[in-house]
């Protein structure tokens, strides 16, 4: 098992931000008994869903991108147990080796695009940082890709009253002159592209790789716990619009199997991060790589 595979000509390495509290499997999945989880306890970590909070680097032939930006330094008390400050975790992964020991080269100057499914909380954390109250971008030299129908929901006065981080973490790349809306497909290198994936969120996107005769999609949201292979149908309270979410993920989960694509899933367990769809017994299932 791994976190980083090749795709063609690309790269994709997955990195955990933050570990969250464990959720009992009721709360998070409203409505799935205990008799349903019967089957799919080997996805429970002491009976309870644990989520990670994940990001992506995606390194191609046109540049290094990152998916999604994790929760943030905080500090996030309530929120769970920091695994370290995430600008320092991808150091080692961004720069060669004989770099990483070089103050005076910057993660931030290797990332071309900073590429978000969604605009939750713990996909944005990093995408600012604050000195004196002032916002820097953590990657100074991206262009900050986002959704159109989630940036046009969440940018409500309603919406922001309730999400504070979108006015900390999302609309000062606006003033900054560093974010790109986007909607429908949008193709962001050669090998790389958004698609939109409606449902846990208004607007939110999966970001498709295609190199080399290969493919992979890096879901976001669509998936949160590797079940929702097996059980599409189960939805995340969260989710925006339940049955979107479900026909949305039911789709590409079908295309992923017959297609062969790797599978990038930023919330799943470390080493199970990256995978394939795969049936067993008239199910499929989730097989890590």
């Amino acid at each position: 098992m791994a976190d980083r595979c090749t795709v063609g000509n690309v790269e994709i390495i997955a990195v955990v931000d933050m570990i969250p509290p464990a959720r009992e499997p009721s709360a998070f999945f409203a409505g799935v008994t205990a008799n349903q989880w019967g089957p799919y306890k080997e996805y429970l970590e002491n009976g309870q869903v644990q989520l990670y909070y994940g990001a992506f680097v995606v390194k191609t032939k046109d540049g290094t991108m990152m998916v999604d930006t994790g929760m943030g330094p905080g500090p996030h008390p309530e929120r769970g147990n920091r695994t370290g400050n995430l600008y320092e975790v991808i150091r080692p992964v961004l720069l060669p080796p004989d770099n990483t020991r070089n103050t005076n080269v910057s993660p931030s100057d290797e990332v071309k695009f900073v590429v978000h499914t969604h605009l939750h909380a713990d996909h944005v954390g990093w995408n600012l940082r604050y000195q004196g109250g002032m916002p820097a971008p953590t990657f100074r030299r991206a262009r900050y890709i986002l959704p159109k129908a989630d940036y046009d929901y969440y940018t409500t006065k309603e919406m922001l009253e309730k999400f504070p981080h979108i006015q900390k973490q999302v609309m000062p790349l606006r003033r900054l002159r560093l974010q790109e809306i986007v909607e429908g497909d949008y193709q962001i290198t050669g090998e790389v592209s958004c698609a939109p994936a409606p449902g846990h969120t208004p607007g939110h996107q999966v970001v498709m790789v295609n190199s080399g005769g290969q493919k992979a999609m890096l879901v976001g949201d669509l998936l949160h716990s590797p079940v929702q292979v097996a059980e599409p149908s189960w939805c995340a309270a969260v989710d925006y619009d339940k049955n979107q979410s479900h026909r949305v993920r039911e789709q590409l989960l079908g295309q992923a199997e017959r297609e062969g694509w790797i599978i990038a899933a930023g919330h799943f367990p470390p080493g199970q991060q990256v995978g394939k769809v795969v049936s067993r017994q008239g199910k499929r299932r989730w097989q890590p790589l």
